[in-house]
C-alpha cells in the first residue's frame, strides 16, 4: 500500500479524527474512501458550492426540475405524471 502525505492544520486533523473515530473509522480509512469514491464519481465526491452572503449555500439548478412551460406559462409537468381519472393535465397542456 502507498502512503500519502498531507499537510493539514493541526486543529483540522484533530476534529476530522475524532469524527472518523466516533464513526468507527479511522482518518486513514476515511482519506482512503475519499479517494476511492473520487475515482467513482470521476471528480471530487461532493460538489464545491460558493455561499451567499447570508451563509446559506446557493443549491444547484436540477433538471429534474426544468418542465416545460405552456403559452399561458403554466409549468407542463411529465404526461406520465397524469392522472388518468381526471382532466386536469389536458386542461393546462393547451
Amino acid at each position: 500500500m502507498g502512503k500519502l502525505v498531507a499537510n493539514v492544520d493541526d486543529d483540522v486533523k484533530a476534529r476530522a479524527a475524532a469524527l472518523y473515530d466516533s464513526m468507527g473509522m479511522s482518518l486513514s480509512t476515511a482519506v482512503n474512501m475519499f479517494l476511492r469514491q473520487s475515482l467513482v464519481d470521476n471528480g471530487l465526491p461532493f460538489r464545491p458550492t460558493r455561499h451567499t452572503p447570508d451563509g446559506y449555500p446557493v443549491p444547484p439548478v436540477h433538471n429534474a426540475y426544468m418542465f416545460e412551460r405552456s403559452e399561458k406559462g403554466h409549468v407542463i409537468l411529465p404526461a406520465d405524471w397524469d392522472d388518468s381519472e381526471d382532466s386536469v393535465y389536458d386542461q393546462y397542456a393547451k
